[in-house]
């Protein structure tokens, strides 16, 4: 396991070579962003989710008829990725297919995770090619950062809000026991909120996007602001604990979700899955902001 660093004058960020895991990113004033991982209340900073998002149902699903299993967000985040290249600026890890992996997902792919700063922003980029020689991929990836509130010490979690711009009505997708539930989505005029636990006392919050957001976390009590560009996400989290006090919220963009309740449980036909032709490549992006 290694720990890369990139840093320019803004912004100093680790990334773990397990999960190709953003583990840290800080400020000119060492003020530190990203939640660290105690294990009391959540114990990973920002997981990649691949190739699934969320939890299948009854943790299976089937390709052709054929059955694998596989627990809620995939197994990249436990998986070491290998080192591309590195600048100060600019980071590559990637994965690829093992016979641990195909064991549990049936497809040779290639996932590249790229991190670069710019200013103070980090843009995050995975790429996921096809290496399949005849057959479609399908697949699912998301985002699962874990930022750290409150920024100062002297505040607490409910002194920060939440925000999201452009202010526009969105659809809310249920999470009902780990399985989304679209019998019940509900439009919702404003996504805006002051934080606090009840939030999330039924999951995550989700809502699908049909252009980019920006997802911020501020408080008129701190000088601080981080954002989220959703970039090219068609849906996006928020998650925090309850009714555990962890000091850390999660905005997470994704490119997939977990299975309908009624799923059948064939991937093919899974509810917000990708699919990649051979050789293709998906591109999915976002990018986090520190001021």
């Amino acid at each position: 396991m290694e720990m890369y660093e990139l840093k320019n004058d803004f912004l100093t960020v680790q990334v773990n070579s397990k999960g190709a895991e953003l583990s840290s990113i800080k400020d000119d004033k060492d003020v530190e962003f990203i939640w660290q991982a105690d294990s009391n209340f959540w114990g990973r900073h920002a997981p990649i989710l691949f190739p699934i998002v969320g939890r299948l149902k009854d943790d299976h699903y089937f390709i052709d008829g054929k059955e694998y299993k596989m627990t809620q967000h995939g197994f990249a985040r436990d998986q070491e990725f290998t080192l591309e290249s590195q600048t100060d600026s600019k980071l590559v890890l990637t994965l690829t297919t093992s016979e641990a992996s195909l064991a549990k997902y049936p497809y040779h792919f290639k996932l590249s995770v790229i991190y670069q700063l710019v200013k103070d922003t980090v843009q995050v980029s995975y790429l996921v090619d096809s290496l399949e020689e005849s057959d479609d991929m399908y697949f699912n990836i998301g985002a699962h950062p874990g930022f750290s509130v409150p920024f100062d010490k002297n505040l607490k979690f409910e002194d920060f809000n939440v925000e999201v711009d452009p202010a526009e009505t969105r659809t809310s997708i249920p999470i009902v026991e780990h399985q989304i539930d679209l019998d019940t989505e509900h439009k919702v005029e404003n996504q805006n909120f002051a934080m606090n636990r009840d939030e999330f006392k039924d999951d995550a919050v989700v809502y699908r996007l049909n252009d980019p957001a920006v997802v911020s976390i501020s408080s008129e009590k701190s000088a601080h602001k981080l954002t989220l560009d959703t970039g090219n996400a068609k849906y996006f989290g928020m998650w925090s604990t309850y009714p555990d006090a962890g000091n850390f919220m999660c905005i997470e963009p994704w490119w997939g979700l977990a299975d309908k309740k009624d799923s059948d449980n064939n991937f093919k036909t899974k509810y917000g899955v990708n699919k990649l032709a051979p050789s293709e490549q998906f591109e999915a992006y976002f990018s986090i902001s520190i001021k």
